[in-house]
């Protein structure tokens, strides 16, 4: 099994800390590999880099990318989704050629244990390997409103291994800023969007509960299976990954969940 493992991230100033909390328990987890991690960035300086290299385990090896934002000119952008969010879609152009496979990660989550099964994973003709978070009707309306069909899955984007060498010849750019500027008003999670029209149909799907399990699927999930609930017990003999989706974080005062604990157990402060 090979130990050399490439990981995606994209961060910006603000999410130094959580970016250094997640590697924490990348590393700390996965001792036997060693990481090459390409950050996707536009606007960290040396002070930044420097502080990032003081913090770091000795199996990490960051690659830093600077990304041009201007290259998003005219691109939908709000406040809670800066240009960031559009870096993963582009990534398959700006990594190496030696880079042929590459696990993203958000920096909002903590890896908690071995990642070897998911990494290792086959594509099985598939450009993505990822989970959804929606079922049913979901699904069904954003097939409807991005206008693809039944064969089409809508992923989410925090963890996910990328077929990069099959991406690479698939990125058109002005395709997708296209579709980008006569659908921004129809558009919800960019990033998501744009990766379910153009790919949605070549997803191997896998297990949430194991491999991007939120407080939020929690919930949802207990109140369908009274008799075999997730609790922490559960989290911590069978879970990979946590993330803690959208407002609700665990250095806020206002979380409410049971997955804390693992943001606490790896924080770097």
């Amino acid at each position: 099994m090979n130990n050399k493992k490439n990981i995606l991230v994209n961060i910006n100033k603000g999410y130094i800390t959580h970016f250094l909390t997640m590697l924490n328990s990348l590393a700390t987890n996965n001792k036997n590999s060693q990481f090459d991690i390409y950050v996707l960035h536009s606007n960290l300086d040396e002070n930044d880099k420097y502080y990032i290299s003081t913090k770091i385990n000795s199996n990490i090896n960051l690659i830093y990318i600077i990304m041009d934002n201007s290259l998003f000119k005219g691109a939908p952008k709000v406040k809670r989704y800066p240009y960031e969010i559009y870096y993963r879609i582009f990534a398959p152009l700006m990594l190496p050629e030696s880079v042929e496979r590459v696990l993203y990660l958000d920096s909002d989550l903590i890896v908690h244990n071995n990642i070897d099964e998911l990494y290792n994973m086959a594509f099985d003709g598939n450009l993505f390997i990822a989970c959804t978070q929606i079922r049913g009707f979901m699904q069904w309306f954003n097939r409807v409103r991005l206008g693809v069909n039944k064969h089409y899955y809508y992923m989410n984007t925090g963890v996910m291994v990328m077929n990069i060498k099959e991406l690479r010849p698939l990125i058109e750019q002005e395709k997708i800023f296209k579709f980008i500027k006569s659908n921004g008003w129809r558009m919800y999670l960019y990033d998501q969007d744009v990766l379910f029209r153009f790919f949605g149909n070549r997803i191997k799907l896998i297990d949430p509960k194991i491999y991007n399990l939120s407080d939020r699927y929690i919930t949802f999930y207990n109140m369908r299976n009274r008799k075999s609930k997730i609790d922490a017990g559960w989290v911590e003999k069978n879970n990979v990954i946590v993330h803690y989706l959208g407002r609700n974080k665990p250095w806020k005062d206002n979380y409410k969940g049971i997955l804390a604990y693992y943001y606490k157990r790896y924080q770097i402060k």
